[in-house]
Parts: structure tokens; C-alpha cells; sequence
């Protein structure tokens, strides 16, 4: 449960359209699912043809009724065209719980825990979920909340029947029948048009709110069009598919400079939701100021929105239109090169950011990559890569789709340290999965071990432990073949935890002390005392705890001397246990609060939350419920259901 976390009241939806004409039977019938008392949330799919207006009607309605819902408005597209990454519905979970407020850096790792933990974080609140182009229902039946006075719209161009079954009301949307078609028309194209015309456009437009919109904003640019040739055009237009609604943004395309123009159709056709203006810079080799200018163009246009923190972003359909527009005008190898430029600028930043969000492992990357100097400080590098995580994704999934695999193998290395204190686990285990095979096309068996390494971790840490032993099994054969030392000390630390997994705990002993032989003969003492401290939490299974107090005062020693604050806090908490159980409550505590602080400056969600579970635990120990429980809640505000409390 998600008790103690402080819950946001986000609205996350786009602007509602300026009027929505001839849906008042539906609008009725939303009302009405509104006020009904079941014991479950109010779902409703709108359900229809492409252009028929799915996405218009639900924004209207939740725009109309904001105010009934005082926790929010929750927002999210399942599907999406062209080269776009769809919404997962994992991603879409994270996405509504770091709105919420439940800190996204230690957002549990399944999609069950996720689904878990929004319905615990929204229970018995007033709020409203769009689920915008859903494509399966199992997407849309994930993501339902289990308050009863939540109400989620879903959009989709099926039926979507069987979430009947989950109590849904499945509400098809028609064609707009012909005075509210007309009016649409008329609004849209600003000028009068006569019974005869009118009706070819109409029957041309089939009763779709977008063609209809397209149509009179055609008809509004361009007066001297006769109505009846636009009507002919339209028989042959997919209004549905946007096909044509590059027509819309002509006029205001025509009047961009030639800059402005380029970095229009470059933001179509480059990976992510948002573009960072640093990297837009350095893709299109402009200066700042000069694009600057561009950028300010753009968006005076309406043509670009900006976020925060130096981003700007398209919304969808404009997208689509600069996407179309570069694939026109541009030649592929010059989009092919602009796309490239970006992807290696944000290899780039990654490689540097790792290196000072997690300096004990230097990255093969690094070995070739030049470090960039962009940011300040290490958390300068964890702001940055929290904002653009989805556009390093993105990045990676567009590197993949190119062939473009030393970029890809980069990125998935260098995004270990980052994923160590801010996990997502099946989105990092199929980064580290394709960056594995990247790696092996460009014959860099080192690499590829590491991202063995690093997916045997993952692995683990999702309970797959079959797989987690055959990654780590690999990863030891490389480096055992290339005589590589540090690979093969991580793969004996990796196959050691699969023993512990199974219980073989003699077996596990074993290999960390080989493990810990061979960080010490090739030089890596933070290896040694990472090896003396997971031998440590063994002997205490087996109940050797002084064998376990000797290795574990060793390893904290060595830890502590390495400046590894993260693993010197975990390695405390067996030793402070040791220390509770032979009566020394004041010391144990003395040592979890110290490794605390340390944590608490890393700003490392995740194993501050390690540590103030343990606090929880020994405070409960030794009866000061007061504290305990204080610790607890935070626990579980850092870490959500990824942490099981002291019992």
C-alpha cells in the first residue's frame, strides 16, 4: 500500500477544442454514467471510425466537468504513427504514478506492481483517466483504477468489447448527422455556401468532424476554390489517417525563414517526445542565438510549444506534418545524418553522465567517446537524465531500427549507473538485451559481457533467475576467454548470487571468495570489499555471525575508503543487525542513520529507501513503534511495494 505518500492533483489534458457540435445525445449519456453508484469506476469507450471526433468529445466532456474532479485529470496515448514509439501500458503507469507524485526514480518494477500500486495510490479519490487510441483491451483494463469515484474514458477505433465485461460502457460515435455537419463546415471555412454546395461537401466528408474541419480551413485559405472542387478532392482523401492534413499548416509553413523551416521538419523526424534546444543546436550545427531565433519562430507559429527546462516539443499532428514535410523535401541520406548526429550527441551526454553518476565503473564507451563538459556536477548529470530519459529511449529504440550499433551498445552500458538509484526494470533489461547483440555485430566482446552482466542483474531482480544464470554464465565465458579480470570477477559475484538464490550457500561462499581473489589481484579493492560483503549476509543465513562480523567490518572499511556511499550503507545494515542482535541497539542505530546521510546525498531513492527499512525494522526490534513507523512511511514513499516492511 501506498499510505503516507502525498498524492498530486494533476490535469494532464491537451486544450479541449474550441466547440463540439452535434455529440448531445453522448454528452447526455456521460452525464448520466457519471452519477451512477457502482461500487467500480465509471468506465467508457468511445469507440469509432478514424476522424470521427473520439478524442474531441472526451476532452470536451472532461474540460466541461473539471471541477468534479478535485485529484486530477490523468492523461495518456496508447497508439501512435509513423516511426513513433507506441505508450506501453507499463510505461503509461509509470507516467500516472510520478504525476501523482510517487517518486518515478523507484517505481515498482512489474507491470502487476505498477497496477498494484496506482490503484492503492488513487483509492476512493475523485478523479478522471483518458486513455486516448487504444488499440487492445488489455491495455485499457491494466490501467483501470479501482475507486469508485473515478471515472476513465477510453478512445479507440474498436469495440473493445470485451471491457463490457469489466463493466464498461461501450458508446460508438457516428457520423455527425447534417445541421451540426453543416455548421462544422461553416465555422471551419468562414464563408457561405449554398444548399447544393454544401451537400457535396457534406456527402464528400462522410459526417467526419476532422475531414469536415480540414475541408473548411482548405476552403477559408484558399477563397477562390470552388466548392465543388474541393468536393471532388475530398472523395479521394483518407481523412482518417491524416493523409492529407498537411494541408492545414501550409500557409504557416510558407511564411517560416529558411532556419525556422529546417528545424521544423528536423523536430518531425527525430526520436522522443520533446527535443532538448542544446541538442537541437548541435544536430543542426547552429548557434544558439541563431536558433534561438528559429525556435521563437516556431513557436509564435504555433508550430512548436515549449516546455520547461530548455525543451520545446510538436503535438502529434504537427509532428506529422513535419515528418512528411522532411521526407519530401529532404533526401534520406540528410534526414539519415541529422538523425544520426542526434543520437550520437545524446550517446555523448550519456557516457558523460554516467561517469559522474557512477565513477566505480568506468564505461568501455568512455574509452572512446569524449567527454562533453556539459554538466556542472553529478546532480546536474541525474537532473538531466531524469528529464530525457524517454528521449534516450527513444534514441536507443532509433538507433536500433538504423543498424546503428556502437551507438546503441554505448548507450546501454553507459545507462547502468543511472538505473542503479532510479530503476525500470524491463525497460533497462530490453536496452541492455538489444545492446547486447549490438555489441556482438561490432565484434566487442568485452561490451557485450558487461551488458550480460548487466541483464543477468535485471533478470535477478525480476525473479528470472534461469536466465539470470545463463547471462552471468556468458558473461564469465568471455571474460575467461579474452583473460579479461574484471569481467571475470563480476561474472563470479553475479554466478554467486544465483547460488544464494537457490540456497546453495556453500557454493555461494565460494564464489565470492573467488571473486574477491581476483578483484584484489587485478587492483579493484571496491570489488573486494562488494565480494566480503555479500559473503557477510551469507555466513549470517547459515548463523556464523562472527565469521559474518569480520568480513562485513572488512568490507565497510574498504567500501568506506572507496567513496562508494551506496554499497558502504548496505553492506551496514547486516552489520548493524549483528550488532542489535548481541544487545548493541544504541550502535546499530548509530551506524543505519550515519549510512543514511550518506544516501541521502547521493539523492538515491532506492537505497535510502534500503536503509530506512532496515531503521524501521531495528526500531520496531527494540519497541519505538513511533519511529519505526515514521521510517516506514518514507520507505514507502521512496520505494512504493519494491520494499517489504520489517515484520
Amino acid at each position: 500500500m501506498a499510505s503516507g505518500r502525498p498524492v498530486r492533483a494533476p490535469v494532464q489534458l491537451p486544450p479541449a477544442p474550441p466547440v463540439l457540435l452535434g455529440r448531445t445525445a453522448e454528452l447526455a449519456r456521460l452525464d448520466e454514467i457519471r452519477l451512477r453508484s457502482d461500487p467500480a469506476p465509471s468506465v467508457v469507450v468511445l469507440t469509432g471510425v478514424g476522424g470521427i471526433g473520439k478524442t474531441a468529445l472526451a476532452l470536451h466532456w472532461l474540460h466541461t466537468h473539471r471541477t468534479r474532479f478535485p485529484d486530477g485529470i490523468l492523461c495518456t496515448r496508447f497508439s501512435a504513427g509513423g516511426n513513433e514509439t507506441a505508450e506501453s501500458t507499463s510505461g503509461a503507469l509509470h507516467g500516472f504514478l510520478t504525476a501523482l507524485g510517487v517518486p518515478a526514480d523507484d517505481i515498482p518494477a512489474s507491470l502487476a506492481q505498477r497496477a498494484a500500486e496506482f490503484r492503492a495510490v488513487t483509492a476512493d479519490r475523485r478523479f478522471a483517466v483518458l486513455l486516448d487510441d487504444v488499440v487492445h483491451s488489455a491495455d485499457a483494463r491494466a490501467v483501470l483504477p479501482s475507486s469508485a469515484n473515478a471515472v476513465v474514458l477510453v478512445t479507440s477505433r474498436s469495440q473493445l468489447t470485451s471491457l463490457a465485461l469489466d463493466g464498461a460502457e461501450i458508446l460508438p460515435l457516428s457520423p455527425l448527422p447534417d445541421q451540426p455537419a453543416r455548421e462544422v463546415l461553416a465555422r471551419a471555412g468562414q464563408r457561405h455556401l449554398s444548399h447544393e454546395d454544401a451537400q457535396d461537401l457534406l456527402a464528400a466528408c462522410a459526417g467526419l468532424p476532422l475531414a469536415l474541419a480540414i475541408t473548411g480551413a482548405r476552403l477559408r485559405a484558399r477563397p477562390r476554390r470552388q466548392p465543388h472542387q474541393e468536393a471532388r478532392r475530398g472523395r479521394t482523401r483518407r481523412f482518417g489517417d491524416f493523409t492529407d492534413i498537411a494541408t492545414v499548416f501550409d500557409d504557416s509553413y510558407a511564411a517560416l525563414d529558411d532556419s525556422a523551416a529546417r528545424l521544423y521538419r528536423t523536430c518531425g523526424i527525430l526520436p522522443g517526445p520533446h527535443h532538448a534546444v542544446d541538442a537541437l543546436a548541435d544536430t543542426l550545427q547552429s548557434s544558439p542565438a541563431h536558433l534561438d531565433d528559429a525556435v521563437d519562430e516556431l513557436i509564435e507559429a504555433n508550430l512548436l510549444h515549449e516546455l520547461e527546462d530548455e525543451t520545446v516539443a510538436q503535438h502529434d499532428v504537427v509532428r506529422h506534418d513535419a515528418r512528411v514535410r522532411a521526407e519530401h523535401q529532404d533526401a534520406e541520406a540528410d534526414r539519415d545524418y541529422l538523425v544520426h548526429r542526434y543520437i550520437r550527441w545524446y550517446r555523448d551526454q550519456t557516457v558523460t553522465a554516467s561517469a559522474l553518476i557512477h565513477p566505480f565503473r568506468p564505461t568501455f564507451a568512455s574509452e572512446t567517446v569524449a567527454a562533453t563538459g556539459s554538466f556542472t556536477d553529478r546532480d546536474h548529470a541525474v537532473s538531466w537524465w531524469r528529464r530525457d530519459r524517454s528521449v534516450i529511449n527513444a534514441v536507443a529504440n532509433a538507433a536500433s531500427a538504423h543498424g546503428w550499433d556502437e551507438e546503441l551498445w554505448q548507450l546501454a552500458e553507459a545507462s547502468w549507473g543511472f538505473f542503479l538509484h532510479h530503476r525500470d526494470y524491463e525497460a533497462f533489461l530490453e536496452l541492455c538485451t538489444a545492446g547486447i547483440e549490438a555489441a556482438r555485430r561490432c565484434e566487442q566482446p568485452l561490451a557485450e559481457a558487461r551488458l550480460h552482466n548487466q541483464a543477468g542483474f535485471v533478470c535477478d531482480q525480476l525473479g528470472r533467475y534461469a536466465a539470470a544464470a545463463a547471462h552471468n554464465a556468458v558473461s564469465l565465458e568471455i571474460g575467461e576467454r579474452e583473460q579479461h579480470g574484471p569481467t571475470q570477477a563480476s561474472a563470479l559475484a553475479r554466478l554467486a548470487r544465483n547460488a544464494r538464490r537457490q540456497q546453495e550457500w556453500e557454493a555461494a561462499l565460494e564464489l565470492y571468495e573467488r571473486s574477491a581473489r581476483k578483484h584484489a589481484e587485478i587492483g579493484l579493492p571496491r570489488g573486494v570489499g562488494m565480494a566480503r560483503y555479500r559473503r557477510g549476509e551469507v555466513l549470517i543465513k547459515l548463523g556464523r555471525d562472527d565469521e559474518a562480523l569480520s568480513e562485513l567490518t572488512e568490507a565497510t572499511a574498504i567500501l568506506d575508503e572507496e567513496g562508494d556511499a551506496a554499497q558502504f550503507a548496505r553492506a551496514v545494515v547486516p552489520l548493524a543487525a549483528i550488532h542489535a542482535r548481541r544487545g548493541d541497539y544504541r550502535r546499530a542505530r548509530t551506524e543505519l542513520l550515519q549510512a543514511l546521510e550518506g544516501v541521502e546525498r547521493l539523492q538515491s531513492p532506492h537505497f535510502q529507501a534500503e536503509i530506512l527499512t532496515a531503521l524501521a525494522g531495528l526500531e520496531r526490534g527494540e519497541g519505538d513503534e513511533t519511529s519505526a513507523q515514521r521510517h516506514l512511511d518514507e520507505a514507502r514513499r521512496l520505494g512504493g511495494d519494491s520494499f517489504e516492511p520489517p515484520h
